[in-house]
């Protein structure tokens, strides 16, 4: 185990920060997106705006950021690959869910990202199931 830590790219102060960084940098693509592509009206969502809508906004806010801020995080830190190849078929999968049902629109891409945000506990949980297993057979096949 100490042979697989030795191998690590970047501290994890380091690859937590560029993690976080790159989680915020989709969520403003995503919010930028909406304001121009699918025409968002900030007047609009201010002024339905209440305390539950603040909570739910930064628990998916939170969600997204560590959905796909941690694969990255944790390929700079241990050079796992299996978080972002689960990351990445995540969103292919979303993608191709839209093309298949027929939905898949420069409008409707927001609302495949919303159910992807609900459902990001799944992916940090294949996550966790995944990069530990890669980590493990790593590690067992470095110590031999």
């Amino acid at each position: 185990m100490v042979a697989l830590l030795a191998r690590s790219h970047s501290s994890t102060s380091a690859a937590a920060l560029v993690g976080t960084l790159v989680g915020i940098a989709v969520l403003c693509l995503y919010f930028g997106a909406g304001l121009l592509i699918a025409g968002w009206s900030v007047s609009e969502f201010l002024a339905h705006l209440s305390g539950d809508t603040v909570g739910y906004l930064l628990g998916m806010m939170v969600l997204v950021i560590a959905s796909v801020g941690l694969p990255i995080a944790i390929f700079l830190r241990f050079g796992l690959i299996t978080p972002l190849a689960v990351l990445i078929l995540v969103i292919l999968g979303w993608l191709i869910v839209g093309a298949v049902q027929g939905v898949l629109s420069l409008q409707t891409i927001f609302g495949l990202a919303l159910y992807a945000a609900f459902l990001s506990p799944i992916a940090l949980f294949l996550y966790a199931i995944f990069g530990g297993s890669e980590y493990l057979f790593r590690a067992k096949t470095n110590s031999r």
